[in-house]
């Protein structure tokens, strides 16, 4: 599970290679450029049902843990990691692994996918989404002192106001 707070920058811990789709399960080779290969993030809101898409920046991805990070911003750019999670609560999370060919990644509008579905034209500078390498949640809590409780505040009684039963 991943744990976080809204409106605040977060890392995410997930094994992405147990269920790596480009070259099987077996680690990439070294002369494949690093960011030929990266994961786009879709967190959907459990209550709400707010998708909110987003390639974490940086992404770092060894054998055993990938070690994604999202970049808090009032004004997202999914291309750049940047994110804006404004609700409290449960969001399911997927991860996409997204191939670049042998050529290193251009993060944009038009090279590469905005989220699962997005099939772009056939070239060696567009991204292919592979399929879904993780599923999980992820818990988004509330910001210290910002928190969303709605009481009412009633006077404390005063000391000649007494109960007597009999």
């Amino acid at each position: 599970m991943i744990q976080s707070v809204v409106k605040t920058t977060f890392k995410a811990y997930i094994n992405t290679r147990a269920n790596q789709i480009v070259l099987g399960a077996n680690p990439l080779p070294t002369t494949l450029p690093q960011d030929t290969l990266i994961y786009l993030a879709k967190f959907t809101n459990d209550m709400s049902g707010e998708v909110i898409y987003c390639y974490p920046n940086p992404q770092y991805v060894v054998d055993r843990f990938s070690r994604f990070q999202f970049n808090a911003s009032v004004n997202p750019d999914m291309f750049a990691g940047q994110i804006n999670i404004t609700l409290a609560g449960y969001y399911h999370y997927e991860f996409y692994e997204v191939y670049y060919g042998n050529k290193p990644t251009v993060l944009d509008v038009n090279n590469s996918p905005k989220d699962e579905n997005t099939v772009l034209p056939v070239s060696p500078d567009n991204g292919v989404v592979q399929g879904l390498v993780a599923i999980g949640k992820m818990y988004a809590g509330e910001v210290s002192n910002e928190e969303e409780v709605q009481y009412t505040e009633y006077q404390e009684p005063s000391n000649t106001n007494y109960i007597y039963t009999n």
